[in-house]
């Protein structure tokens, strides 16, 4: 009682560890997000932290892509859309970055889009009627299971889901002449 009695009686005294602390100013002070990580509330510049762990994943992704398989899906950037049957998309990002493809987020820039089931009306008219240099292939995931264990890339229109005009005559032709 003595000591609160003292410390009340000199709290403008800057002595008084209590009022004159900078603890506050040696502190970081940090907000827990909902993702449960810690973020800084100060500004900081993230670029750094971000290219130093680009160039880790992708030294680590050479050291194991080299001891593992041959690169059958280089230059194969994939886009997955919807439900895969007999999978999980984990388990394919997984398959498809170990055989050399690439995983995106968005469909655009994609050179394959990987489904199950049908794409809705407004994706399948999008990419048929879309003038690019890169034609999408909309392929099921057995596409890439097949190719690996084939070595080599199987041929898309065995595995279309998404079959435009030019590729329905071209299978058709080829059917009439066996």
């Amino acid at each position: 009682s003595s000591v609160t009695k003292l410390l009340l009686k000199t709290l403008k005294e800057a002595a008084n560890p209590i009022a004159h602390s900078d603890l506050y100013e040696r502190t970081e002070h940090v907000v827990s997000m909902a993702s449960g990580h810690q973020v800084s509330e100060s500004r900081r510049n993230h670029r750094p932290y971000l290219q130093e762990r680009s160039r880790k994943l992708a030294v680590q992704k050479e050291t194991t892509n080299a001891a593992e398989q041959p690169q059958i899906l280089s230059n194969v950037k994939v886009y997955i859309d919807g439900l895969l049957s007999g999978t999980t998309d984990i388990e394919m990002k997984r398959v498809i970055s170990r055989a050399g493809g690439q995983i995106l987020y968005s469909a655009s820039g994609a050179t394959h889009i990987l489904s199950s089931q049908s794409l809705s009306g407004s994706k399948t008219h999008r990419l048929l009627t879309k003038k690019t240099r890169i034609s999408v292939h909309v392929v099921r995931p057995e596409w890439v299971f097949d190719s690996i264990k084939a070595g080599k890339r199987r041929p898309e229109r065995d595995y279309t889901i998404l079959k435009n005009s030019s590729t329905l005559n071209v299978t058709m032709m080829m059917q009439k002449q066996k």
